[in-house]
């Protein structure tokens, strides 16, 4: 039995573990100083003058760490997906729940320090709307995926 608990124990810990390294970057295609792999994604992009447009970089590695989070920053209501396959869009579904998790870990810290009384209200009250805007963006981009994942090539 304590076998059997150990390998439940590793297979967990391997999943979450194997959860946090990301192969794909979200980019924000108004962002004038972009590195080279959004440059490349944003290319086949022409949004219209003042209007941001997201899209993933496939090559790229998404950094997620307390507070720095692209959910918080890149606008992800006309996300552009026109050309991905399957195994991006996948790809992408599975980044949009890692920064969710890590959106919502922000949340429970903001929480646990205003209790320990480490930060004042109005704070954890900026960073309440924070969260929720992140959430929305979450949504915004699940939806650009279904959007697209039944219309997208398999390879």
């Amino acid at each position: 039995m304590k076998a059997f608990m150990k390998l439940i124990i590793a297979s967990v810990a391997l999943l979450l573990t194997g959860a946090a390294a990301n192969p794909a970057a979200l980019c924000n295609c108004c962002d004038t100083g972009a590195n080279q792999g959004c440059t490349t994604a944003c290319a086949p992009i022409k949004p219209t003058p003042g209007q941001c447009v997201a899209t993933v970089d496939h090559a790229g590695k998404t950094k997620i760490s307390t507070g720095d989070n692209p959910l918080y920053d890149i606008p992800l209501g006309n996300m552009y997906l026109e050309d991905a396959k399957r195994p991006h869009l996948e790809q992408l579904r599975k980044l949009l729940e890692v920064m969710r998790r890590g959106v919502e870990k922000d949340r429970r810290g903001i929480f646990q320090a205003l209790a320990k009384g480490k930060i004042g209200e109005s704070f954890a009250i900026q960073n309440s709307k924070r969260y929720d805007d992140a959430i929305v963006n979450y949504y915004l981009g699940l939806q650009a995926y279904r959007d697209h994942v039944s219309s997208a090539p398999e390879k």
